[in-house]
């Protein structure tokens, strides 16, 4: 059984691999192969929010299999692993930073791209940077932490993609289902984040092992990014 755990363990480190490095190659793609050529302030946007998740899921990668030993499978000693860091908490607040800053950045350039202005703009991001400053920088109960980074998460998990379909209903042509398929994209995204945050949960009460929520979650994500790229192409050929 121990082999099976360790095998399903690297199954699932090089998944979440396989999602940092497309979060690093759409940052590159957008930022030096479009937003280069067309100075659209959307495509930097973009770019920079792919970089910050980046960024951000290194931390939680180190965070969840190379340090806190309870943080991905309630007891990595069992498997004979030793974590390289005692404490995983300092990496999660970092992660959570630099996640919910790019997170702030997508909403003041949806914020901008629905009313064209920039007191829009910054009204869109201060919810999500102050979230990224909460989580970040402020000592927080691991309680409240779950609780501010969950209930925040399922909100934005419902608010961006909205706000790309409410793009989607006032646009036409091509460029509507670029906004739909982006709306979507970040959608199925979103709950791949929801499903790795839930992952005690979900092992626990739903699918009884790690498995399958760890396979579920980094598949998710790398499903909703093919979708953000695939809709990124479609507002391009507008």
């Amino acid at each position: 059984m121990q082999t099976i755990d360790m095998i399903v363990r690297e199954t699932h480190v090089g998944l979440w691999y396989l999602v940092v490095g497309y979060y690093f190659f759409l940052f590159i793609f957008l930022l030096f192969f479009r937003w280069r050529k067309t100075r659209n302030p959307f495509q930097l946007a973009m770019a920079l929010f792919f970089l910050l998740l980046a960024v951000g899921r290194v931390f939680y990668f180190i965070a969840d299999f190379y340090a806190d030993p309870t943080s991905l499978y309630g007891g990595l000693p069992a498997l004979g692993i030793t974590p390289y860091f005692a404490d995983g908490t300092s990496f999660l607040k970092a992660g959570a930073f630099f996640e919910w800053s790019g997170l702030a950045i997508l909403s003041a350039t949806a914020g901008f791209m629905i009313f064209g202005n920039r007191v829009a703009e910054i009204a869109f991001a201060i919810p999500a940077l102050g979230i990224a400053i909460v989580l970040g920088l402020v000592p927080l109960d691991p309680v409240v932490r779950i609780g501010l980074s969950g209930g925040a998460g399922a909100i934005y998990a419902l608010f961006i993609p909205l706000l790309f379909w409410y793009l989607a209903w006032q646009s036409g042509g091509l460029l509507r289902r670029s906004n739909f398929l982006l709306g979507l994209g970040f959608m199925v995204l979103f709950a791949g984040r929801v499903v790795s945050a839930g992952r005690h949960y979900l092992a626990d009460a739903v699918f009884g092992s790690y498995t399958i929520p760890g396979i579920l979650a980094p598949g998710l994500i790398v499903i909703g990014l093919i979708l953000i790229a695939v809709g990124n192409e479609w507002g391009q050929a507008q």
